[in-house]
């Protein structure tokens, strides 16, 4: 029994550490998932002068082109703080693809992800509203 006690307690301090490694591995603009919904690192070094798009999960369904209206779940955050600014992932937001009703930076980075996927968007501060860059993790629900 003392010997269970023991391995127990040195499983747990190994889980742990591990646990600290993995956060210190992470980089400024990793999304973080906690109960289904995403939250980021915050960055303190430069932020990026380009749109930076990444695929987060590759989808399955319909392709998101010019002239679709695309529902979406999302939020958006800033880069620099991981402040929360948008908060769409409980429910769909719905806008218009290819016509200028969506941000430049989404009809830019978003276009050809599938139904299903999801991708992050590191928003520069020439794109960004209010001169804040800005993080958006974003899933694509259903096209029409």
């Amino acid at each position: 029994m003392k010997n269970l006690g023991l391995i127990v307690g040195l499983l747990s301090i190994l889980v742990l550490a591990s646990c600290g490694e993995e956060e210190s591995e992470r980089q400024a603009g990793d999304v973080i998932w906690r109960k289904g919904a995403p939250t980021i690192v915050p960055s303190h070094g430069p932020v990026p002068k380009k749109l930076i798009v990444k695929d987060l999960r590759a989808g399955k369904g319909a392709v998101l082109v010019d002239g679709k209206t695309g529902s979406f779940r999302f939020k958006s955050f800033d880069y620099r703080t991981g402040q929360g600014y948008e908060d769409w992932w409980d429910r769909p937001f719905v806008t218009g693809f290819g016509k200028g009703e969506s941000l430049d930076a989404w009809e830019t980075g978003l276009k050809g992800m599938r139904v299903g996927g999801r991708r992050e968007l590191i928003v520069p501060i020439k794109e960004a509203y209010g001169g804040v860059p800005v993080v958006y993790v974003i899933e694509l629900v259903d096209l029409s």
